[in-house]
């Protein structure tokens, strides 16, 4: 067994550090601040994070103006925190035959993009489709 070299270290975290993900998570937990303000909900996933709504078909319109506004709240603060929101992602509805046929909303629009609605979705190697 061998030592490293000691360095002195001016900012950051060493990249195998145990107390790396708390850093993390201490710093990026104004996202579900900012989540949890709008009433949208949210999975994440190691650097992946889903913000998603549940409403019935009849309430899309005002959903996704709320979850348009969520996002560039988001888009916002990652911004002011030298991180990078990738809002060219899918927009999909899920419901059934008769739920989707009521629905009026196709795109939601960002500040720098517009989102476009998608009959088929990748989520973890799980692909979703109607």
């Amino acid at each position: 067994m061998a030592l490293s070299e000691l360095v002195m270290i001016m900012f950051g975290v060493p990249q195998d550090s145990v107390i790396r993900p708390i850093l993390f998570i201490l710093h990026v937990v104004k996202v579900f601040d900012i989540i949890a303000a709008y009433g949208v909900n949210c999975h994440c996933y190691a650097d992946d994070m889903q913000v998603y709504a549940s409403v019935p078909a009849t309430m899309a319109d005002a959903e996704s103006r709320r979850l348009a506004d969520c996002i560039v709240q988001l888009d916002q603060w990652m911004s002011k925190n030298r991180l990078k929101l990738n809002a060219d992602k899918t927009l999909i509805w899920l419901g059934t035959r008769q739920q989707l046929a009521k629905l009026t909303v196709t795109q939601l629009r960002l500040t720098s993009s517009v989102v476009e609605l998608d009959s088929t979705v990748k989520d973890l190697g799980v692909v979703l489709d109607k």
